[in-house]
C-alpha cells in the first residue's frame, strides 16, 4: 500500500493524476517540523510549505491510493504534480539543482507500507524565515503567479486546513500590516490593485480562513 503525505496544497488539490486513485485520506501530522520555508517558482515566487528545521510539525494527511498503484509510479506522479509537468509520461529525476523536488520514501508510517513527501535541498530553502521577508514575497506573488496559484491565496487553503507553523500568524498579521489591510481576503485584493495582473482570477475562498487566529 501507497500513501502521499500531503501538507500543503496537496489536501486540497493532488492534481488531475493523484485524484483518482486516492481511496481514502489518514489524518495525522508530519513527522518532521514544516515552515514556509522556500520561495516557490511555479508560485509566483511565493513562501510555501517545506520541511524546515526552523518549523514544528503540523496537521497532515495521507491520501493512501489504490493497490494497482505501484511506488514507481506514484513517484513520478508526485513529481510531476509538484512540477507541473505537462508531459504525463515524464518520470521523477532525482536533481541537484536547489529548485529540484525530492520525492522521499517513509516506510511503515501510520499503518501504510510507503508514504511519500515532497522535500527540496537545504540550498533550494530560505535559511532563515522571518515574517517580513516572507510578507513581501506573496504580496509580490498574486501579480506574478498564475490563477489561483499566488502565495496569499496558498495560505488561505493550508490555515483552512488548519496547518499552523511557528511563522503562519505573525506572517499572516505581517501581510495584513504591509498592505494596510484587516483579512488576508482584502490584502489579496489590494495587491491585485497594487499590481494588477490579467491571467489572476479569484477561487471561491476557504470558509473562515482570512483572520490571523491560531488554528490550534
Amino acid at each position: 500500500m501507497t500513501g502521499i503525505l500531503a501538507f500543503g496544497s496537496l489536501i486540497r488539490d493532488p492534481g488531475d493524476e493523484l485524484r483518482p486513485l486516492i481511496e481514502k485520506r489518514i489524518k495525522t501530522e508530519t513527522p518532521f517540523p514544516v515552515e514556509f520555508g522556500r520561495f516557490s517558482a511555479t508560485r509566483g515566487g511565493a513562501p510555501t510549505l517545506v520541511p524546515h528545521a526552523r518549523g514544528e510539525r503540523v496537521k497532515a494527511e495521507i491520501l493512501v491510493l489504490k493497490e494497482s498503484v505501484s511506488v514507481r509510479d506514484a513517484t513520478d506522479m508526485l513529481w510531476r504534480r509538484e512540477t507541473r509537468q505537462k508531459d504525463k509520461t515524464k518520470p521523477y529525476p532525482a536533481g541537484e539543482t536547489p529548485g529540484s523536488v525530492q520525492v522521499v520514501q517513509l516506510t511503515n508510517f501510520q499503518g501504510v507500507n510507503v508514504v511519500l513527501y515532497t522535500d527540496f535541498l537545504d540550498t533550494g530553502k530560505i535559511k532563515e524565515p522571518s515574517s517580513a521577508n516572507l510578507a513581501r514575497g506573496v504580496i509580490e506573488s498574486v501579480s506574478k503567479a498564475p490563477a489561483n496559484q499566488d502565495g496569499i491565496t496558498y495560505l488561505l487553503e493550508a490555515m483552512s486546513a488548519g496547518i499552523e507553523t511557528p511563522l503562519t500568524k505573525t506572517y499572516c498579521e505581517e501581510i495584513q500590516r504591509q498592505t494596510n489591510t484587516a483579512s488576508l481576503i482584502e490584502a489579496r485584493d489590494r495587491a491585485m490593485k497594487m499590481n494588477p495582473s490579467p491571467a489572476t482570477k479569484l477561487i471561491e475562498d476557504p470558509p473562515d480562513s482570512s483572520a490571523c487566529r491560531s488554528a490550534k
